[in-house]
């Protein structure tokens, strides 16, 4: 009998394990999980969103800057959520290829809070060593300055009413003039609003 019962044992995770199973979806359809904070395609849904409305503005195209493609460089980003892991990469990384893609916009990478590369750094470096060849390493003073600093928020707002909660997060994005320190542009994603029930044996 003891043996019998540590077949059985044994056998359940392969039993369970069965039943269970991997599929590779559309993380922008209507199969993705819906969870009570931002999902990626809410994700790209705000990048979508904030690109689109900074590009609508036209206060690239002012000619104040100077010529495009102007140099920017991405500010700090704030986490003012919930969640201590929140994807900015994912937000951020959508935003800036589309303004490179809109050949408007090049961004620094030399510094900055997110897309920096050591490399051009680490490239300045090797002029005194005798290992490579000091007529490939870029003169001094050739890295570029930004013009044009993004600054962002993500931003939470917490409900709850006797059966129910709410989840709303919002994205603040605003430009500034480094020369002057003036904000030249700032907009709000749309917001995303998500509400948990309470069923009959609580939360």
């Amino acid at each position: 009998m003891k043996s019998l019962n540590h077949a059985l044992i044994l056998s359940l995770p392969l039993l369970f394990g069965a039943c269970s199973s991997v599929e590779r979806i559309d993380p922008n359809s209507d199969d993705a999980v819906t969870t009570m904070g931002v999902d990626y395609d809410e994700l790209t849904e705000w990048s979508e969103t904030l690109t689109r409305r900074m590009l609508d503005d036209r206060f690239l195209d002012s000619g104040e800057f100077g010529e495009q493609p102007i140099r920017m460089v991405v500010s700090k980003i704030e986490n003012k959520t919930d969640l201590s892991n929140f994807p900015t990469e994912v937000v951020m990384g959508q935003i800036r290829a589309s303004l490179l893609q809109s050949r408007k916009v090049r961004f620094v990478s030399t510094y900055g809070d997110d897309g920096t590369d050591r490399m051009t750094r680490e490239t300045q470096d090797m002029a005194d060593d005798p290992m490579f060849n000091s007529e490939q390493i870029p003169e001094q003073g050739q890295a570029s300055v930004a013009r044009l600093s993004l600054r962002t928020q993500i931003i939470w707002q917490y409900g709850q009413s006797t059966k129910e909660k709410q989840n709303t997060y919002v994205v603040r994005m605003w430009v500034t003039d480094v020369k002057n320190g003036e904000v030249v542009w700032e907009g709000f994603s749309e917001p995303i609003a998500k509400k948990y029930k309470k069923g009959g044996l609580g939360w």
